[in-house]
């Protein structure tokens, strides 16, 4: 069963911003884990931070800085944190240090520093820190351990001073300014520069989601831009989105790793950071995504991945209709193409006070209906497409093993569950179930459904699950099978299920020839609807004898109630019984 969740990777992205969860390792030098024991509280007379620095050997080159540039007093008297580069940090950046001025590194070094004292135990698995300098630092932490900006690794935690804090780095870290002239642009500082992305930037500010863009990947992104942002905004209300409603849109336009667009194929189905996959395909026009947005500007580089422009803004499934569900996907575009023919089904169908669940063929099982049924006209195909969908959201989760349901057309689907998968009418498999979204869901089905005037009686009888009995009966017979299947006229009283299970409980030792004298016992050779019956009336059967009428507050075909009426397929009627009825040389 895939019962529709909320996204587990967005909560699990998004959480960090919003809560704090107790860490309790870092990482040494080498990268191995290991457990902080930070020093006990400060007492009177215990090294302030400056003191404590001067007592370690590997932070001398930051305390030579500190002192230089006048900070000592300040970090000797101040409550901080420091997030402190030790002397090998210093060193892999020896190459740049002549070049700056005290004012460069006064900025470099107040970006180590924030306010406060903050212990590893007191670190959430993401968090901003704004240090003195004034810019933010991404502190993430887990079992791996705690990294500042997604490369510089805490090697020792919790050094304790009397007015705060020192954590050890293994790199420098660097401001904005500096950061860009050394290693290039991120993500973000390439947005920035653009220009037209102010609105999606704002957004990703907003959730707190800026320095994962600036410091983590790589990733690859696909921009709105802001006249996107506008016709979205024109439609839908930002205010009235929340702010976890804007990271799973964000998200959604967000992939791990980075995907050039000469590594694109013609299509191409892709997990996105929001665990809902986007599908793109490729081609001489360009690239689309989600069959709408255009890639107007791709493969734009940054120092942590890719920009691909998008001319519209990608919206997860919980945010369109049912139709949208449909036009994202290339591998429903048969079934689109049919469905945008017929602006009454599209309008009906992106209703968003409606309730909705589609069963949508692929593009195969359209291929293969079509060319089993030629010449249908636009009347029957509508039909076709009505038989499709249910006035109710369904999900696979609500499934029992067997149900009927009526359809929009208002005939009845048959749907079965067994080892969790689910068939529609014995003869479409869903392969991919609950794209759920704001007015219903959509289930992938690997076969058309026909209504039972575009099937003949065997079509009818093998729909129904209880009717099994029956189908697997007339299939052991191919003359039977392929004679109700083909041209004629014909009249079938279906036994159910039950009614098999007693009559061959009561006749055990039946023949194969005594089987099929009774099948066809039930088939009259032409087609006979209930309004057509009369009490008393006879008719003879492809068995050669007669069947009984009888009409006395319902119909009975000899000894068996009529408990379903009128199923009528291109070469005759099914009507369901309750029980088999015997030829009257069986029962004499």
């Amino acid at each position: 069963m895939f019962k529709y969740k909320f996204s587990k990777l967005l909560i699990l992205l998004l959480l960090p911003l919003f809560s704090l969860s107790v860490i309790t390792a870092c990482s040494d030098d080498n990268g191995t884990v290991v457990t902080p024991d930070p020093d006990p509280d400060p007492e009177p007379g215990d090294p302030n931070l400056v003191e404590l620095a001067q007592s370690d050997e590997n932070f001398s080159i930051l305390v030579d800085l500190v002192v230089e540039l006048g900070l000592a007093d300040v970090l000797a008297t101040e409550e901080l944190t420091v997030f402190a580069p030790t002397n090998a940090a210093f060193e892999a950046i020896s190459d740049i240090i002549p070049s700056l001025s005290n004012e460069d590194l006064t900025e470099i070094v107040t970006y180590h520093v924030t306010g406060g004292t903050i212990l590893s135990t007191q670190l959430g698995s993401s968090q901003d820190v704004e240090m003195l300098q004034g810019e933010r630092a991404l502190v993430t932490a887990s079992a791996a351990g705690v990294q500042v900006n997604g490369f510089a690794n805490v090697v020792q935690a919790d050094l304790r001073a009397t007015n705060g804090v020192i954590h050890a780095i293994d790199q420098v870290i660097l401001p904005t300014e500096y950061r860009v002239a050394v290693q290039g642009p991120s993500l973000v500082e390439v947005a920035q520069e653009a220009g037209n992305f102010e609105t999606l930037l704002a957004l990703a500010e907003q959730i707190g989601l800026t320095t994962t863009l600036q410091f983590l990947g790589p990733y690859t992104a696909f921009a709105p831009t802001d006249e996107a942002f506008n016709a979205l905004f024109s439609v839908v209300d930002p205010a009235g989105l929340t702010d976890e409603q804007i990271g799973f849109i964000l998200f959604y336009h967000v992939l791990f790793g980075e995907v050039p667009s000469n590594a694109l194929e013609p299509t191409q189905v892709v997990p996105t950071a929001a665990e809902e996959p986007i599908y793109i395909t490729a081609g001489a026009d360009g690239v689309t995504v989600n069959g709408t947005a255009q890639v107007t500007a791709p493969d734009v580089e940054a120092t942590n991945g890719i920009i691909h422009v998008v001319d519209t803004v990608l919206l997860p499934n919980a945010f369109t209709p049912v139709t949208s569900i449909v036009q994202k996907n290339f591998d429903l575009s048969t079934l689109l193409a049919l469905v945008a023919e017929r602006p009454a089904v599209v309008e009906a169908l992106s209703d968003p006070n409606g309730e909705f669940t589609v069963f949508a063929p692929n593009n195969d099982a359209f291929s293969d209906a079509l060319a089993a049924n030629p010449g249908l006209t636009d009347e029957q195909v509508t039909e076709i497409l009505a038989y499709h969908v249910l006035v109710a959201q369904v999900l696979s989760g609500d499934l029992g093993e067997t149900q009927t349901v009526e359809t929009l057309g208002g005939e009845a689907i048959y749907v079965t569950v067994e080892n969790g998968s689910v068939s529609i009418n014995n003869s479409a498999a869903v392969t991919e179930a609950d794209f759920v979204g704001n007015n219903g869901a959509v289930h992938i089905i690997d076969g058309v459904l026909l209504p039972n005037a575009f099937t003949p009686v065997t079509g009818i009888v093998a729909k129904n699950y209880d009717l099994s009995t029956l189908l697997s009966l007339v299939a052991e017979r191919e003359d039977i099978l392929e004679l109700l299947s083909g041209d004629g006229e014909f009249t079938v009283f279906a036994p159910t299920n039950e009614a098999f299970d007693a009559a061959l409980e009561a006749f055990p030792d039946l023949t194969t020839e005594q089987i099929t004298e009774i099948l066809t016992y039930h088939v009259i050779g032409a087609q006979v609807l209930s309004t057509d019956l009369a009490d008393g009336q006879t008719a003879a059967t492809l068995q050669g004898e007669e069947i009984t009428v009888s009409i006395n507050g319902g119909v009975q075909i000899n000894n068996a109630n009529v408990v379903t009426a009128d199923l009528i397929g291109t070469n005759g009627v099914v009507h369901i019984i309750d029980a088999v009825i015997l030829p009257p040389t069986y029962t004499e």
